[in-house]
């Protein structure tokens, strides 16, 4: 049979007696040497491009960029046909994930991933699916700085759970993309000065006693806010009014 790619190679070299139906026997004609190495330079170049179509089963492929061991050991980016595999890192029984993570555009696990070492990651999106059983340790919690609020300030849930702003005029608040109903979701407002204009809470907040606070007109009152019905009703509440160092 003509070896027409290199997956149809022998490892035998005796059984190699062609190549692209060229003889390439003992006894072969002087001007097949030519035509044999013209030959197999465009069944390399077919592999490399993908236009051969052929199928390669190995432990290890090095590539421009990458390193890929059966061990998975990935190293750099890894690119194939000009599509990106991985543009971050794994390796050995440390998981590194530098920066995002693709595999041919398309989510990178559909199933579970166990880490037994330690894992180094960067943005982790989670798409309101569960962490389950996890330890945390040395953790923050997103914080946000709305600056100087005046007329409308929004808070969105989505881009921090810790807020910080001072009130520079009489000012509305607005609470958005709270977690989906039966979840809890919450934050903290830093607000300086809350007390020196007038403040309208959302009309599904809930105080104490049916009573928006008086905030602090020149200091720094922190305000906690909770919801479990996806913003249908919050309920807020002081947790340190007129806070500061001790006299």
């Amino acid at each position: 049979m003509p070896k027409n790619k290199l997956s149809e190679y022998s490892s035998t070299a005796g059984d190699n007696t062609d190549i692209g139906g060229i003889n390439i026997a003992e006894g072969m004609a002087p001007s097949d040497v030519n035509n044999a190495m013209r030959e197999q330079m465009s069944q390399l170049k077919e592999f490399i491009d993908g236009s051969s179509g052929d199928t390669i089963t190995t432990s290890k492929i090095v590539a421009t960029t990458a390193t890929i061991l059966s061990g998975a050991d990935v190293t750099g980016t890894a690119t194939f046909n000009s599509a990106v595999v991985l543009s971050s890192s794994v390796t050995g029984t440390t998981a590194s994930f530098s920066g995002a993570v693709t595999v041919g555009g398309a989510a990178v696990l559909s199933s579970t991933l166990d880490v037994t070492n330690t894992a180094t990651m960067g943005v982790v999106q989670m798409a309101d699916n569960n962490l389950i059983r996890p330890t945390l340790l040395d953790y923050c919690v997103k914080g946000s700085a709305l600056g100087s609020v005046g007329t409308l300030a929004t808070v969105d849930l989505e881009s921090a759970n810790f807020f910080s702003a001072t009130l520079g005029s009489a000012t509305t608040f607005a609470f958005t993309n709270p977690c989906t109903t039966g979840d809890f979701s919450g934050f903290v407002l830093e607000l300086t000065n809350g007390g020196s204009d007038t403040v309208v809470w959302p009309t599904a907040v809930d105080f104490a006693g049916g009573t928006a606070p008086t905030l602090t007109a020149a200091g720094v009152d922190l305000l906690v806010f909770v919801t479990r019905d996806a913003g249908t009703t919050y309920h807020g509440m002081v947790a340190s009014a007129d806070s500061k160092t001790p006299a």
